[in-house]
């Protein structure tokens, strides 16, 4: 069990989170801003786009431990969150029990969140985490981005779209190689960008 972990079940994680997600900024940005960066770094980006664009609602796929969910619970009006592993779902809405803003969804994000998208009315800042990352992660298979960005990209609602682990595009197992997402965003009139191994999806106008 890892320092996270235990923080969890003890309940301190939320208490901590702040100064160690400050602490895991920096020593990463000492260290060069080395690939993949930390769930902090990540975090961050998520905000500064959030900020950027005025976005008040967060679509995430792969709830994983529903550390972003409790981390972003200030800096959005509603939370989505999608998770494939009913362990880990389980898991996730207790942890996220009395979080009002918290929407935590049980099934495969390249289903689900059609729906999702379907039922916002306001642009919505998308985070796109959903695959298989080996024990205690949910998924098999081919990583379903491809048809997630087609989702948030197509809908018209000017969302703005993050896609994690963009390193593995192409090479890993089931990814698709990254111009597939580069050909959607430019189907939807989106600029396409890769930094920090985050692609990010911004529409044009």
């Amino acid at each position: 069990m890892d320092l996270g972990d235990l923080a969890r079940r003890v309940g301190a994680y939320d208490a901590l989170e702040p100064a160690y997600a400050t602490w895991q900024r920096r020593r990463w940005e000492r260290s060069g801003r080395p690939v993949p960066a930390p769930s902090a770094a990540k975090r961050q980006v998520l905000l500064e786009h959030a900020r950027r664009h005025g976005l008040r609602v967060l679509v995430e796929t792969g709830t994983y431990k529903a550390d972003t969910v409790r981390a972003l619970r200030r800096d959005f009006d509603e939370i989505h969150s999608i998770e494939i592993d009913e362990s880990l779902h389980r898991a996730a809405v207790a942890r996220c029990r009395g979080q009002g803003n918290a929407r935590l969804h049980l099934g495969d994000s390249a289903r689900l969140l059609g729906r999702v998208v379907a039922e916002l009315d306001r642009p919505a800042l998308f985070w796109l985490d959903a695959h298989f990352s080996g024990e205690g992660t949910g998924g098999r298979g081919g990583h379903p981005v491809v048809d997630e960005v087609r989702e948030a990209t197509g809908a018209g609602l000017g969302h703005v779209v993050l896609v994690d682990d963009a390193r593995e595009f192409g090479s890993a197992e089931g990814y698709p190689a990254i111009d597939a997402l580069r050909e959607v965003a430019a189907d939807n009139g989106y600029a396409f960008e890769v930094r920090d191994d985050i692609v990010r999806l911004v529409p044009r106008s």
